[in-house]
Order: structure tokens, then C-alpha cells, then sequence
């Protein structure tokens, strides 16, 4: 709870006035005259004539000093006007009177006390408010919450976080608003809003979409790298995928559109960009869908709506798009991360573990603050833990992103020397508030017979589960990809595209050796073709032993599609083994290792006509096996095109 709003507090004195009516242990009968005057006062009060109020009751507190209800008006009648000290006063002498005439006094002396900053003070008296027995359930739970964000503000200012915000300079930011949107996986290029009066109609402000590049001497505008979308209505939250390959943003208006406004997306295409797509109806609504953020999995699209099934004014929703089916019907983030307040501006970071997002309904310092969450191995999210003070201030902190090594966050605010209104900024994350550690890979992809640059697909595949980490494809033109390299996790690196013989990587890193510098990788796509050959290097087995591992599962089903894909194509599978061993044991052992492959296709339902085993034993080394790297490129299971 962030702050109650003048009208909502007037209606929530009423209401605690009726509750101290019942909560009287001895009615007070006042003297006539004081009782006529103080009738006087409310009359005046309720239709905001202060001077005439204040006058009445000052007049029934002379005639009769002991009468508490003339001094609570009063105190009612000067917090109104914000005179909180004169408030504060004859709250107070009202409880001196009788301090259980009107319990609710002890919440409105918290409430001026949060509301002030003098959160020690508003504790107390909150704390006191909830001692009192017969409070009811719906006005101890509003306390509660109270005390909550008393207790964190408190907390906050007391114990500030690290926060030194770096200006990104007079080519990025103006002297009007910018808001920072999204980042690409290298942090080389940079997508804000720039928001600027209208040129032609006064009073009027207009959203316009900036691309940046980061140079040796700091960020530059990249010129006219984004898609011309005037035709789109008016558009906004605009978010590139980590990749850079796809531009998710809001339109509003726009023809095709299912309600007031929807989520498109269009892709990059070399330099250029396709047409906009609507994400259609299991995404967008009737209602307001904005803010989208992608995700490096490739597949998981976070955004903010106020459609129907929301817990608050307006909440964070997610869809996943399912290959050859499209984008699943979006789904409520859940009341963990949701509140009955209003959640915005999603960032879901490259780990696919830790989100970032703007929130008015958990403890904060006020208005929106910035929050992130941490989702576990069975996909629940942790409570949310606001970046501290003062990255969060008393006025609005809405969008954040982070950089993929999780070291440097970039946020919109106003800061004491910027370039006017709304700057974008990099800072230092706290170490406690960061996400997981991920590195990324570059590269091109390109067809090794004619070394032209080659649409394909990137996956990065967790062996132990199976799942998909990161989905991303090489641009068509180009021939470009990027993708992240989250830590903790064993995992397949397959880049694949129909006609060609897949390529195979174990990519195997833990938190500690995660890279710190990116990964360079160009990779020579091999048409399909009698003779060629490819290793599976996600193929697993334990020491002399010819058993499949478990973590070899994914590689064999890639095998099996591949067999799939291309029904026309028959393979060998060939066993080879290092010099370890006499010749006639790594003979045995090879075969027996590609014939524990052959059976798994078989059992997989693959026609055994198209299959062939062979085991080489040590007789084909591609490396010294002076070296243990050296021998293990050696032991090796090697798919040969017949």
C-alpha cells in the first residue's frame, strides 16, 4: 500500500467515525450549548466551509473542555486542510480525554505520521491501533498493510543501496522525457522512448522510438535502424528481443486490432524489418494489452493488461509460443507477483528466472517502485523484493532493465544534473537484487558449400530436463545469431535446418564458469549429402561402459527428427575410442557403443533398413591422445551420410 488519496481518506474517516460510535465504553453527554455549536461545525465541515467549522468548534471545546468529539472534528476539519501539526494536536487531546473513545484515533495518527515520513512515530501509533480488541477484521487488515510499508520504509532509508547512476549522455538523452525499453544480449544496442511535445497540436505530447548503439565513446543515436510504424496509430512499449531480431510494441487503434489496444510484433529481416503481425486473440483482448517484454527462451512473452480476470487495475500476464500451433491463451502471473494495485513494465532477464517490474501494491517508498522476483525449478515465483532506496524514490520508478551479466541495470528517472525531465541512466545493481550469471554466444551461420549466410535454428537444451533454455534463430539475410548462455546447467547447443546435417555442441557451464567475455561461434552448415559426416557430441556414456547415459537423451531425439526430416537419408553410426586399452577392447567397446545408439532409433520406430553400426575402435583419431582433450574428441560417436 502506497499512499491513500484525499477523498479515499475523508470516506475513510467517516467510516472509522461510525466504528469509534460503537466502540464507546461511556457515552459522553456534553453540555447544550457545545453540543448545538459542535452540530454547527459538522454541518460546515461537510460541505468544506473550514473557517466556519473550525470557529464552531473552537467556541463548544470553551464551553465544555472535557467533550472529545468537538476536539476529533477539529482534528478532522485541520487535516483536511493539511495542517497536520494542528491535526496531530487535537487528535491527541481527544485521547487524553479518554483514550478509548475513539480507537480509530490511533490509525489517523499513524496515517499523518506515514504520510509525513516520521515512520517511528507511525508505527507506534499503528502498533497501538492493532493492540485495541473489537477493531474489525477489514480495518486491521488495511492497518496491517499500513505498518507493513511503514516497517519497509523505515528499514529502506536507514540502510540505502549502493546507487551511483551514470548519465548515458547528450546523445541519448534531452531535455525532454526518455524511458528506457530494452537491450540486446551484448549491450550493444539500446531501444527508448523519447517523449516530446507535439510540433503541431499545443499541449499535446508525442511518443517517438529510438534505437542506440553503443561505441568506444559511449552511446550514440543508431539513426533510422527501426521500422517505420506511422501508419500503426499511436504506438508504444516498444521491446526488441535479447537477440534483436523481433520488436514487440503497443499499438492503439490500429486496423486489425481486437480492442483499444494490442500487442504487434514484426521481425528483423537483414536491415530491414517485415510487416507488423497482430499476436492475435490468445494474446490480445478487447480491454488494454500493453508493455510487452520477450524472453531469451524464445518463446515467452510478459506484458501488462486490464482485461477481465485481473486482480488489480491492471496486472502482468504471459503467453508461450508452441512451434507450428502459435501463442498459447495468456495466462494471470499469479498473486504473488499481482496485487489489487496496478503492475507494470515487466523485464524478464536472459537467466528466465528473475523478473524485474514496477508495482504500487507491495511495500514501497512511493507511487511506482521496482521490484524483482525469482522463479524456482517448479516454475512458482518468489515474494517480490523492492531494489531499495534510492533506486525507489517517493515518485515513480517504472522501467528497468538489466544488462546479461547481470552487473549494470539502466533506468528512467530525474536526477539532480541530467539533461531535463526524465533521463535514462546505468548503475550498479546490488549484488543481493541481481539475477542469475549468463554469458551469450555470437556468430554466423552459413551453408559450407557455398559459404552463404543461412537461416537456421538455435537451440540451447537442458540435458537433464529435456527442456528448451533458449530458442533463437540466425537472421535470413545475414545469417547473424545471438543468443544467452544462462549458468548452472549442462546443456546441448544444436543449430539445425532442414537439408542440412545438424550441428552438435556440449556447452557445459556452471555459475562459476559461465563467460565473462562472449562466445564467438561461426558454424558451417553441411548440406545433406552422401559421404558427409557430423559428430554427436551430446552423446554420453560412463567409463568402459557402452550404456547410454541419460543426459543423451536429447541428443538422440535431435537424431531421431533429423532421420524424421530427411526420410530419404540412410546413416552409419560409428563408435571410435581413444588409445586407452588394448586394440581388440576398444574394438568391442565402439561397437558396442554405436550399437547402443542403432537401438534406440530402432526402438524409436526408425526403419532398421536405414541404419547401419560400426565400431572403429582406436584406428580413426582426429586429435593426440597424448592430452585429455585430446582423447576426448576421440571417443566420439560419428554419424556418416551412405
Amino acid at each position: 500500500m502506497k499512499g491513500i488519496s484525499k477523498q479515499l481518506m475523508s470516506i475513510l474517516i467517516l467510516l472509522l467515525f461510525v466504528f469509534s460510535a460503537a466502540a464507546q465504553q461511556d457515552e459522553y453527554v456534553p453540555k447544550a450549548r457545545a453540543q448545538k455549536a459542535f452540530d454547527n461545525a459538522m454541518a460546515s465541515w461537510r460541505i468544506s466551509h473550514y473557517e466556519d467549522a473550525e470557529k464552531e468548534l473552537k467556541k463548544a471545546i470553551k464551553i465544555d473542555p472535557g467533550y472529545p468529539e468537538a476536539y476529533i472534528l477539529l482534528g478532522d476539519v485541520y487535516y483536511d486542510q493539511e495542517m497536520y501539526t494542528e491535526a496531530i494536536h487535537f487528535y491527541k487531546s481527544a485521547i487524553g480525554l479518554d483514550s478509548l473513545h475513539s480507537p480509530n484515533l490511533y490509525y489517523l495518527l499513524g496515517r499523518i505520521y506515514f504520510d509525513s515520513g516520521q515512520y517511528d512515530e507511525a508505527l507506534k501509533w499503528i502498533g497501538m491501533f492493532l493492540e485495541i480488541d473489537g477493531i474489525r477484521d477489514d480495518l486491521k487488515s488495511f492497518a496491517e498493510e499500513v505498518k507493513k510499508t511503514t516497517s519497509f520504509r523505515e528499514y529502506a532509508l536507514k540502510n540505502p543501496v549502493p546507487f551511483q547512476p551514470e548519465n548515458l549522455g547528450k546523445y541519448v538523452n534531452s531535455v525532454h522525457n526518455e524511458y528506457v525499453n530494452s537491450i540486446t544480449l551484448d549491450e550493444s544496442s539500446l531501444v527508448y522512448t523519447l517523449n516530446k511535445p507535439d510540433s503541431l497540436i499545443e499541449g499535446f505530447y508525442r511518443e517517438g522510438f529510438v534505437m542506440a548503439e553503443h561505441t568506444d565513446t559511449g552511446w550514440v543515436d543508431a539513426g533510422r535502424t527501426l521500422p517505420d510504424l506511422h501508419k500503426m496509430g499511436n504506438i508504444g512499449a516498444m521491446s526488441l528481443s535479447p537477440d534483436g531480431r523481433f520488436l514487440f510494441f503497443t499499438s492503439c487503434g490500429a486496423r486489425g486490432g481486437f480492442g483499444s489496444c494490442d500487442l504487434w510484433v514484426c521481425a528483423k529481416e537483414g536491415n530491414g524489418w517485415s510487416n507488423p503481425q497482430n499476436l492475435g486473440g490468445a494474446v490480445n483482448t478487447s480491454n488494454w494489452d500493453s508493455q510487452p517484454c520477450f524472453s531469451a527462451d524464445g518463446k515467452t512473452l510478459y506484458f501488462v493488461s486490464a482485461r477481465k480476470g485481473t486482480i488489480g487495475g491492471a496486472d502482468i500476464w504471459y503467453s508461450e509460443f508452441i512451434q507450428g500451433s502459435g501463442w498459447t491463451k495468456a495466462a494471470n502471473l499469479g498473486s504473488t507477483i499481482n496485487t489489487h494495485e496496478e503492475e507494470m513494465a515487466p523485464f524478464i532477464h536472459p537467466d528466465g528466472r528473475t523478473l524485474y517490474f514496477s508495482s504500487k501494491g507491495h511495500p514501497g517508498m512511493g507511487g511506482f517502485d521496482l521490484f524483482v522476483s525469482r522463479k524456482d525449478s517448479a516454475g512458482n515465483w518468489s515474494e517480490p523484493e523492492n531494489l531499495g532506496y534510492p533506486v525507489n524514490t517517493e515518485s515513480d520508478e517504472i522501467n528497468i532493465v538489466v544488462s546479461t551479466n547481470g552487473e549494470g541495470a539502466y533506468l528512467s528517472s530525474r536526477q539532480e544534473g541530467g539533461y531535463g525531465g526524465y533521463d535514462i541512466y546505468r548503475f550498479d545493481l546490488p549484488p543481493e537484487r541481481a539475477p542469475l550469471k549468463v554469458g551469450y554466444i555470437k556468430g554466423i551461420v552459413y551453408d559450407a558449400d557455398t559459404e552463404e549466410p543461412l537461416k537456421a535454428e538455435i537451440l540451447l537444451i537442458d540435458l537433464a530436463s529435456g527442456d528448451v533454455t533458449v530458442r533463437c534463430e540466425s537472421d535470413p539475410v545475414s545469417g547473424r545469431y545471438l543468443a544467452a548462455l544462462p549458468g548452472g546447467k549442462n546443456y546441448a547447443l544444436n543449430i539445425s535446418k532442414p537439408a542440412y546435417l545438424f550441428y552438435s555442441e556440449n556447452v557445459n557451464l556452471s555459475i562459476e564458469n559461465v563467460p565473462e567475455k562472449p562466445v564467438i561461434k561461426d558454424v558451417y552448415l553441411l548440406p545433406v549429402k552422401s559421404g558427409r559426416t557430423f559428430v554427436l557430441k551430446n552423446i554420453f556414456f560412463e567409463t568402459d561402459k557402452y550404456a547410454l547415459s541419460d543426459l543423451s537423451r536429447v541428443e538422440l531425439l535431435k537424431l531421431e527428427s533429423f532421420l524424421l526430416d530427411n526420410p530419404y537419408v540412410r546413416i552409419m553410426i560409428c563408435g571410435h575410442t581413444d588409445d586407452v586399452g588394448s586394440l581388440d577392447y576398444n574394438q568391442v567397446l565402439s561397437e558396442n557403443r554405436a550399437k547402443a545408439v542403432y537401438d534406440f532409433l530402432i526402438n524409436s520406430g526408425i526403419d532398421p533398413d536405414r541404419l547401419e553400426y560400426k565400431g572403429f575402435g582406436m584406428s580413426q583419431p582426429v586429435s593426440d591422445n597424448k592430452t585429455e582433450e585430446g582423447r576426448a574428441l576421440n571417443r566420439r560417436t560419428e554419424i556418416l551420410i551412405l
